[in-house]
């Protein structure tokens, strides 16, 4: 929900940029009145300048102590009829349209009382400037106390350009190009995770373009009560989803926003929710954003069996940004099934169980550093703080990247390398153990085109030395290997669906971006050789081609989606490694993918490995299964996954974000 505060600040400087834009208004007569040229440096009996005078501490008064010289400023107001009542109260109506700067102002009635300093406005209100668009039933704001009120307030807010839209413009009188497409697309997203697997891309839509914020919002409110440092709601409503009936919204209960000294804005929701469908609820509980009080960690539950005993509570912190080169996350751990227990299965080389209070503790810290053409990539997980246990309970992983231009193979990068305690898994053989890893490669990957075949090249070529263990047994044996490794993943297209109605079906209730119904022919070719120091030495090559077909586009509820991809493959080898995780094996099999509709947005998915080959131990032994259950929907998915063969699995959830057309209706 911290994500959720981040809008509700936008919203907030939007709302005192839209009152500031107000505050231009001075009493003229006629079809059209312009403000023309303002001396700063003088004094109106009324104008502008007498406001921006009386009012040391608007957004106005900032900009114009900046900006010492002069200010050009542009108000234009057309309406049926207007008044200028005894120099102190003026009044347009009917078909009220004002310019300010660029933006467009329009009611049934505006009005503006000298005395008071009170500005109103009646009647199917309406503002739009850039992505920015906010309508009301009633506006009211006194411009010398700097406070007012909203009632049925609607909005949408384009998050990225919020500011720009909204400032004061002292350079420009244009009026701003709005977004005339009418298409909704897919543009971003925050997605959130529990369990010990690796979020991939959607299969449906072929992306993930989750970034961690969502830059499109639709808003209401029964009413917003502007202050001279915020804004106060009992309650505000916003949604991501571009349509109605909307799937997804987020729901703030006094809400406050106020502007700290620093210049901070501290947002608080004594209570949020998230509404799922419009019926169901759930409760977040109070949230914090912005200022000192900012709350920037988060507690989450994750599970891990193989080295923590099960349930983990994680303390998830902010990114610290150094230089802005480096980045740092650590997460201290607490292993609540481990402290439950009172005793450990993590550690299968020692025979004590047994644990002491600094066995319930755990961290993981990520560091990450870069530059124009190199980066480092540091992962450190710690799953004990008992030193006696300390060898045991560490894993660690680190790259450097250097990025270069070499003859024939261009644009590569070069990669040193190291790593403890390192997981790897082989085949039917299983999980494995890299104890520890040394060296370097040079990679180079590429995609390319070849008429309508799609291409990715990946080409490695390096040295290490590893200490693993032994393909016969589980003795660990410490070895130099040196490897060229390549492989072509290449894609044929068949057949593709209708195009004709590409744009109608962009957005359904259940899909966030368009499907293409299509048939394709896949093939991918590896080949490595490997070369270790005590002269023995491997080499495969490896074939697997097959099709992929997928049908319907989730437009209906029953069996409108299904992908079926089926690829055979066939290995030859020579030689042997004496590791068990490079080791060649499974030398003839089957791989298999499916995902199927079941009803409206619940979707079944399965990927798996067959061995089929009949001179193997192993014959007919599924490896690598993935098997998943999705809910689908077009604003949100959630989904739960488990991987049987290495005791894996987890729960995600992820909100969409769009890039909404000019059909988008702001009211909800």
């Amino acid at each position: 929900m911290a994500e959720k505060k981040k809008y509700t600040w936008l919203l907030n400087l939007g709302l005192l940029g839209f009152t500031g834009l107000l505050s231009l208004f001075e009493t003229s007569n006629g079809e059209e009145n312009s403000f023309k040229y303002i001396d700063a440096k003088n004094k109106y009996s009324f104008s502008v300048g007498t406001l921006v005078e009386n009012s040391t501490q608007t957004g106005f008064e900032k900009l114009k102590s900046e900006n010492k010289e002069n200010i050009f400023l542009t108000l234009k107001i057309f309406a049926d009829k207007q008044y200028d009542l005894n120099q102190n109260i003026y009044k347009a109506e009917g078909n009220v349209k004002a310019i300010i700067n660029g933006g467009i102002l329009r009611s049934d009635l505006l009005i503006y009382e000298k005395s008071t300093g009170t500005l109103s406005a009646e009647g199917n209100i309406r503002f739009i400037k850039g992505g920015q668009y906010f309508r009301g039933k009633e506006f009211k704001f006194n411009l010398f106390k700097k406070e007012g009120i909203i009632k049925d307030v609607y909005g949408i807010l384009d998050v990225k350009n919020v500011l720009n839209d909204l400032k004061i413009d002292i350079s420009s009188n244009k009026i701003y190009p709005q977004n005339n497409s009418k298409i909704n697309t897919y543009d971003d997203g925050i997605e959130f995770s529990f369990g010990n697997i690796k979020l991939q891309e959607n299969k449906i839509t072929r992306s993930n373009k989750s970034i961690g914020s969502i830059n499109n919002w639709r808003f209401k409110s029964n009413s917003i009560t502007v202050e001279e440092n915020g804004w106060k709601s009992t309650r505000i409503i916003f949604t991501n989803d571009p349509f109605d009936p909307h799937q997804i919204s987020f729901e703030g209960i006094d809400v406050i926003a106020e502007e700290e000294e620093n210049g901070n804005l501290l947002i608080t929701s004594s209570k949020t929710n998230v509404i799922l469908e419009n019926r169901t609820k759930i409760y977040l509980g109070k949230r914090i954003f912005g200022g000192k009080k900012k709350n920037k960690n988060k507690l989450e539950l994750i599970y891990d069996g193989k080295d923590r005993d099960g349930l983990v509570l994680i303390r998830r912190s902010n990114t610290i940004d150094i230089n802005n080169h480096i980045e740092l996350q650590v997460q201290p751990q607490f292993l609540i099934n481990r402290a439950i227990l009172d005793k450990t299965n993590s550690y299968k080389n020692s025979q004590n169980k047994n644990i002491n209070f600094s066995d319930l503790f755990g961290l993981n810290f990520k560091l990450k550093a870069s530059n124009d053409n190199w980066s480092f990539d540091s992962l450190n997980d710690l799953s004990t703080f008992n030193t006696s246990r300390f060898f045991s309970g560490v894993r660690h992983s680190s790259t450097f990247r250097r990025y270069f231009r070499i003859p024939i193979l261009e644009d590569s990068s070069f990669n040193i390398f190291t790593t403890y305690r390192s997981r790897a898994w082989n085949g039917t053989v299983g999980e494995t153990e890299i104890k520890s890893a040394l060296g370097g490669f040079v990679e180079k990957t590429q995609y390319f085109t070849t008429g309508k075949v799609k291409n990715n090249l990946n080409i490695r070529i390096g040295a290490a030395k590893y200490e693993a263990e032994k393909f016969e047994n589980s003795n660990i044996i410490s070895l130099w290997r040196s490897s060229i490794f390549t492989s072509l993943d290449s894609e044929y297209p068949i057949w593709k669906g209708n195009q004709k109605d590409i744009y109608k079906n962009v957005l359904t209730p259940l899909s966030s971006s368009l499907i293409n119904p299509e048939l394709v022919f896949r093939t991918k070719i590896n080949s490595a050789y490997f070369n270790y120091i005590n002269s023995s030495d491997q080499g495969f090559l490896k074939l697997s081609l097959g099709p992929e077909i997928r049908l319907g586009i989730l437009e209906r509820n029953f069996l409108d989606y299904t992908k079926l991809s089926v690829m055979p493959g066939i290995k030859i080898k020579f030689g042997n490694s004496p590791f068990k995780f490079d080791n060649a094996i499974d030398l003839k099999t089957l791989n298999i993918s499916f995902m199927q509709q079941i009803y409206g947005p619940l979707i079944f998915d399965v990927i798996s490995n067959l061995n089929i080959d009949n001179g193997s131990k192993n014959y007919g032994e599924y490896y690598d299964t993935k098997l998943g259950l999705l809910w689908h929907k077009r604003s949100y998915e959630c989904g739960i996954y488990y991987h049987p063969n290495n005791d894996a699995g987890g729960l995600y959830f992820r909100i969409n974000g769009f890039k909404f057309g000019n059909s988008v209706n702001a009211v909800f």
